[in-house]
């Protein structure tokens, strides 16, 4: 009887392999999900703007840029994980302090307790963050910064993929020039039968982890709806240096 049980046997340990391999699997973007919204109480808000006074103060972003600079801050995300030592608790923030023209006044505070553990400052678009929990398997979480602007009535969305340590990279950036972009639309620039487009990208995590994306295409008006879904494709993501400037006060 044995023998006649073992295809089952096998069969079963396949399914089992391949849900585990399919559970495994995140959506690292999906434009039709809100962004989530940064939960802080006062105490959080004070530390970290204070840090950002402090790097206008002694000129993080250049003189020039902060010239014509009001107090605008804001926290434009919050994320928690381990980003710049293993095994730690600590607190991930990206804020603006100035909003202006030709890109706001950034920075990234990580912060351990009360303790700033690193201090980034950069010009960008960004107005969301939040964590992803290891997915390349060395002991850091990784950040996905949304970055994006309307020009005309078109709306179009970056996407950056940020690892602290063991050394700060960019895993990889999505936009029109990194295809594929994450989101685009011409909503405000036509009066009716505007469209969006946008990258539903997931990954499976791994010392080298798997992307992949889909296309989804919907109508202005309806961006939580899909009216035509692309088929599953590989997609490569290239490491780079960030840029960034180190903060004065890390």
């Amino acid at each position: 009887m044995r023998p006649k049980l073992l295809p089952r046997i096998l069969l079963t340990l396949t399914l089992l392999t391949a849900g585990q391999a399919l559970a495994q699997e995140r959506v690292l973007y999906d434009s039709r999900l809100p962004f989530p919204e940064p939960r802080l109480t006062e105490s959080e808000r004070g530390r970290v703007q204070y840090f950002a006074r402090q790097a206008l103060a002694l000129n993080a972003w250049g003189a020039d840029n902060a010239e014509y600079c009001t107090d605008d801050f804001r926290i434009e995300g919050a994320a928690p994980g381990s980003f710049t030592a293993k095994g730690r608790a600590q607190m991930a923030y990206v804020y603006t302090q100035c909003d202006r023209r030709p890109g706001r006044l950034q920075g990234l505070v990580i912060l351990e307790g009360l303790t700033i553990a690193a201090h980034y400052t950069f010009i960008s678009h960004f107005y969301s963050m939040y964590a992803l929990k290891d997915i390349n398997r060395n002991g850091f979480t990784e950040l996905v910064l949304n970055g994006g602007f309307t020009g005309q009535g078109n709306t179009e969305v970056w996407l950056d993929i940020v690892e602290l340590g063991p050394v700060r990279r960019m895993l990889g950036r999505l936009n029109y020039e990194h295809l594929p972009q994450p989101y685009q639309d011409n909503c405000g620039a036509v009066e009716s039968g505007g469209r969006w487009t946008s990258a539903l990208i997931r990954v499976t995590p791994g010392p080298t982890p798997k992307y992949t994306w889909q296309q989804l295409t919907g109508n202005c008006g309806n961006e939580q709806v899909a009216t035509k879904i692309g088929p599953v494709k590989p997609l490569k993501l290239t490491p780079a240096p960030t840029g960034w400037d180190k903060g004065p006060l890390k």
